[in-house]
C-alpha cells in the first residue's frame, strides 16, 4: 500500500512540475525592424514589481550564434503585480543592420529571448519575419516525468503479477 502511494506521489510530481515550468510566455514583435523603429516585448516569469532589463546583442545569423560584440541595455521597465511585462523601445538609428538577440532579464535571470533582424529604412530584410525562440530547453523535465511514469507503471504491473500468482 505504501509503495503505491509513493509511486502515485512521484507520478503526480512529474505531471505537475514539467508543465508549470514550461508555461512562460515571451513575444517580440516585429521580427524585422528598421533602424530607429519600435520593438515591443511582452512576457512573464518575473517576480511582482521586478525591474525588467532588455538587452540587444549582435548574432551571426538568424540561428542565434553569438557574434563578436557586447550586449547593450536598450530599455528597462517594471513587471506588474502578476510578474508580466510589456515594453516598447526604439532600435537606435545607428544600429548596424543584421541579426540581434533581444533578451529580457528579471531579478538577474533571463526570462526569454528572441532573434530580430534590423534593416535600413525602405529596404527589405533577408529574413522571413518569423520569431525564433531561444530560451531554455525544458525537454529534459518532460523526459524525466515520462520516465518516472513508465518506471512506476512497470513496478506496479510487476507487483500485481506477483500477487496474482501468489494467491492462485
Amino acid at each position: 500500500m505504501a509503495r503505491k502511494m509513493l509511486l502515485g506521489a512521484f507520478a503526480l510530481i512529474a505531471l505537475l512540475a514539467a508543465p508549470a515550468a514550461a508555461q512562460y510566455r515571451f513575444t517580440v514583435t516585429p521580427g524585422t525592424v528598421v533602424q530607429g523603429g519600435d520593438v515591443t516585448i511582452s512576457g512573464e516569469g518575473c517576480s511582482p514589481n521586478d525591474e525588467v532589463t532588455i538587452t540587444l546583442t549582435p548574432v551571426d545569423d538568424a540561428s542565434g550564434n553569438r557574434a563578436a560584440g557586447d550586449s547593450v541595455v536598450v530599455a528597462t521597465g517594471t513587471a506588474d503585480q502578476d510578474g508580466e511585462f510589456t515594453i516598447t523601445f526604439p532600435i537606435p538609428k545607428d544600429t548596424a543592420t543584421g541579426f540581434y538577440e533581444v533578451e529580457a532579464f528579471c531579478g538577474g535571470y533571463s526570462v526569454g529571448s528572441s532573434i530580430i533582424e534590423v534593416v535600413v529604412p525602405g529596404g527589405g530584410g533577408t529574413g522571413n519575419g518569423s520569431i525564433v525562440r531561444t530560451g531554455s530547453d525544458l525537454n529534459g523535465l518532460g523526459l524525466l516525468g515520462a520516465g518516472l511514469l513508465t518506471g512506476g507503471g512497470i513496478i506496479l504491473l510487476a507487483t500485481k503479477s506477483r500477487r496474482n500468482r501468489a494467491t492462485a
